[in-house]
């Protein structure tokens, strides 16, 4: 992982040495002053033409390296955010990580929210502490302390080191400061998820009329979001109020140090000029001295903000790491095998679901032919679209062996069809930005003449146009049915699982449909209720309530 973001690591190298030529020219801007306080108690009209040259120079210099120090670090800031969330991202979407979170596992909530906003929120904390100077920020102190130390004695830095002991404070405050972002970040979570849910099913709440109970469950939500908010506003301010007292304490702290030497008479062979210059600078070491102390102090409120954030990310990272030493529970067989006729082999497979002790179905064989089609049955909560499951390796499987053809020539249809976003040849090819051919368009038109779906071309503007829908709520369920037929028959597995495939489609045009499969080469394996689809089938599996099951030849 880190071996392919050597482009970062430059780009990071860059920043330090940014950082290190904004500190070297932020030295002799702090210095002008100390110039001109010489020159003007001189009265050296020469001088002052040559100091204001300079100071000028210097000024444009400062202000065109910090503008380059943030640009710098605001790009390292979206580089890291790419590579952390790709990283991520890849994990998640393998191997089907992301259903087992949502359906095992019950500490990881809304692995969405840590993928977006947290990793965010990591790297926007992580990139500003980098454009403050974190990693040059020990050389500076110690470059400061040591000027510090030349001015004021040693009472510079001891006065200023002194000073630092009081910011220990925040340390009793940062602890409950990012146990309370950590569950402020789950409550606006669950939060975004319950008005996502809502856009997600509008059309089902407005059928069904309950608006009003879902207005007062989003404001119990919000009032929780807003609780989680105050209480950790609350442990914020005494924390807040330790920064700022240590940060305006040490301005003030600085002159202390500095007056102890010139009271003292240690400067009384100093001319005004030179005096001036003199405590001009040693109090410019002094306060920045402080600065840095403070920066340490300051970081310390930023640090605890981002570990709530890191916790979460690094426990997902965690749970999905340990999902990748997980082996899979399907065999593929190849085509040197016995078996090597049948597309799929189940024997003695008890199918469970998850948490659960009990069978849904005892004992499960049953072997899938080239041309023979099967059809399952059986009243609700049978089991029936469980099989698809375990074969899919959804849920495991506990008992028995389970053999396969190659999920490259395996297609499955679920009961809700997954709508992304994209063009319609997108949708049918299931690939972002597929080349255009004249001869697969010409089948890909001639495949949606059979699922009747040609007027869809018209309205989406052409296959190859950005439609900019949200496919699953534009178009009704037997659009998004025979879409998803449409994208099976260019497929052409040798094996498709179809679950109530053809519940929102005419029974005539599921006649059509099915034939398209049959010419096509591809065996089925169907779930419906339809008495009408079993004459497209040569077998039958009807599932009992008890978890009994037949197996018969239509």
């Amino acid at each position: 992982y880190a071996g392919q973001n050597w482009p970062n690591l430059i780009v990071f190298l860059l920043s330090l040495a940014v950082s290190g030529l904004y500190a070297y020219i932020g030295n002799k801007a702090g210095l002008i002053a100390g110039d001109f306080y010489k020159v003007l108690l001189d009265r050296d009209k020469d001088s002052f033409k040559s100091v204001c040259l300079k100071s000028t120079a210097i000024i444009l210099g400062i202000a065109i390296i910090k503008s380059l120090k943030r640009f710098i670090a605001r790009r390292l800031l979206v580089r890291w955010r790419r590579a952390v969330c790709t990283h991520i991202q890849e994990i998640y979407l393998q191997r089907l990580h992301f259903y087992k979170l949502s359906v095992f596992n019950e500490e990881i909530d809304n692995p969405d929210q840590r993928i977006t906003a947290d990793v965010n929120s990591i790297v926007t904390i992580y990139g500003g502490l980098v454009a403050d100077d974190l990693f040059i920020l020990p050389i500076l102190t110690g470059f400061y302390a040591f000027k510090a130390y030349q001015g004021a004695g040693w009472l510079g830095p001891t006065g200023m080191f002194g000073l630092f002991l009081f910011s220990f404070l925040n340390k009793i405050w940062m602890t409950p400061v990012a146990s309370r972002t950590a569950q402020l970040d789950k409550k606006e979570g669950n939060f975004r998820f319950k008005h996502l849910n809502i856009v997600e099913n509008s059309e089902s709440l407005a059928f069904q009329g309950t608006v009003e109970t879902e207005l007062q469950k989003t404001r119990k939500s919000l009032d929780t979001v807003c609780s989680a908010q105050e209480n950790l506003f609350n442990w914020t301010l005494p924390l807040d109020i330790s920064t700022n007292i240590y940060s305006y304490l040490s301005a003030i702290c600085s002159y202390l140090v500095v007056s102890v030497p010139i009271f003292s008479g240690y400067y009384d062979d100093l001319d005004n000029g030179d005096l001036g210059q003199m405590i001009s600078n040693t109090s410019f070491y002094c306060m920045n001295l402080g600065w840095q102390l403070t920066q340490f102090v300051a970081m310390s409120s930023l640090v605890a903000n981002m570990a709530g954030s890191t916790h979460r990310v690094a426990e997902l990272l965690e749970t999905l790491t340990e999902y990748c030493d997980t082996p899979s529970i399907v065999t593929d067989h190849s085509e040197d095998d016995d078996d090597s006729k049948h597309l799929l082999s189940m024997k003695g497979v008890d199918i469970l679901t998850p948490k659960s002790d009990v069978p849904l179905i005892k004992g499960l064989n049953m072997t899938i032919e080239s041309g023979s089609n099967l059809l399952i049955m059986g009243p609700s909560g049978a089991g029936k679209t469980s099989i698809f499951r375990v074969i899919c390796s959804l849920w495991p499987r506990i008992s028995g062996t389970l053999e396969q053809i190659s999920q490259e020539d395996v297609f499955h249809f679920p009961q809700r069809q997954y709508l992304s976003e994209g063009t319609l040849r997108e949708q049918i090819k299931q690939t972002v930005k597929p080349e255009e051919d004249l001869k697969e368009t010409e089948r890909i038109l001639s495949l949606m003449k059979t699922t009747q779906l040609t007027g869809m071309i018209t309205r989406c503007g052409g296959l190859d146009k950005d439609p900019g829908w949200n496919w699953s709520q534009i178009l009704s369920p037997g659009e998004a049915q025979r879409l998803v037929w449409t994208r099976l028959l260019y497929q052409k597995p040798r094996l498709a699982f179809l679950d109530e495939a053809t519940s929102a489609i005419s029974e005539s045009h599921q006649e059509i449909l099915y034939k398209a499969c049959t010419e096509y080469g591809i065996t089925v394996v169907s779930i419906g209720h339809r008495e009408s689809i079993r004459p497209f089938h040569k077998n039958i599996l009807t599932l009992e309530s008890n978890g009994g099951w037949t197996l018969l030849r239509l």
